[in-house]
């Protein structure tokens, strides 16, 4: 069966709508001119305001027969377009149930390949059990219809094999990243991508293990050096308590000197006696050096009681 349009014929066009285009469009024109020429003033409010509703009076008389004119053409179109779509309800329907009825094999169908995968899964999995669940054992390919039966039991022998010899290799990892190792292997089964990760926390182990080292030698380096601090401190302080025992025992062995006599035949100008008492830290030499200058500068001097 084949649409068939009577009227209008094919490739006829509807008949154009003919109006002063030209004269409408002149006139539009130049009241546009002579609005916008105007120059308005505070003052002209009212005007304005007529001003604008005379245009769009013009506005929405062009607007209400374009309106009219577009509802007479689309009048037969919408008529024709009712018809086709009641036309095409039952078949519609009909497409309806039959995509439900596909829907229902195709459930049917793809819940017994799972079936299937299963038991091929428990067929080769073993001892891998606890380490890879059914569910990520399946793959969307293994549901299309050319994907056989013979295909799909030899997919999982193989698959299985190839993870028990991944664990051959997981094994020469050391014990401490094996864990982790393969907890990266499970989540897409690549052997380069858990060897990879192996490697990594190698790396980082050894790195953290770096830096304790150092953290240790430069603590161990600032006790030492807090250490020696300390030591050459306490050796100073008590070479400076020594030192001043030593300059108050000598102190009080010094004996009182006594004050020089000047020759009797020499005359010296009476100058005025000043005392200042102190006290000097020095070798044993050099108490009896400054001892020695006193005397032969005629200074008196004597210990302080």
């Amino acid at each position: 069966m084949e649409l068939m349009i009577y009227s209008p014929a094919e490739n006829e066009r509807l008949p154009e709508i003919q109006w002063n285009f030209e004269e409408i469009k002149r006139y539009a024109a130049e009241k546009a001119a002579w609005y916008q020429n105007i120059a308005y003033t505070d003052a002209d409010t009212k005007e304005m305001k007529n001003d604008k509703a005379e245009i769009n009076k013009f506005i929405t008389a062009l607007e209400d027969v374009r309106k009219q004119k577009k509802k007479e053409y689309l009048a037969p179109y919408e008529v024709f377009e009712g018809q086709i779509k009641e036309t095409l309800l039952p078949l519609r329907k009909t497409v309806s149930l039959i995509t439900e009825k596909l829907d229902e094999v195709e459930e049917q169908y793809r819940e017994s390949r799972k079936a299937k995968m299963e038991e091929f899964y428990y067929k080769y999995v073993g001892d891998l059990q606890p380490m890879v669940p059914f569910q990520k054992t399946i793959k969307e390919e293994f549901y299309k219809r050319s994907f056989t039966d013979k295909k799909l039991e030899q997919a999982y022998s193989c698959f299985f094999e190839r993870l028990r010899e991944d664990m051959k290799g997981l094994d020469q990892l050391p014990e401490k990243f094996r864990d982790k190792a393969l907890l990266k292997y499970m989540e897409e089964f690549s052997l380069s991508a858990a060897l990879q990760e192996g490697k990594r926390l190698e790396e980082l182990d050894e790195l953290m293990e770096e830096r304790r080292r150092k953290n240790e030698e430069e603590r161990q380096a600032r006790m030492a050096e807090e250490s020696r601090r300390l030591e050459a401190a306490a050796r100073e302080a008590q070479k400076q308590q020594e030192m001043t025992a030593k300059q108050e025992s000598m102190q009080k062995e010094e004996p009182k000197a006594e004050m020089p006599q000047a020759p009797q035949n020499l005359q010296h100008p009476q100058e005025e006696i000043l005392r200042m008492d102190f006290r000097v830290w020095g070798t044993r030499e050099q108490i009896m050096g400054l001892r020695q200058y006193l005397i032969d500068n005629h200074i008196k001097f004597g210990k302080v009681e």
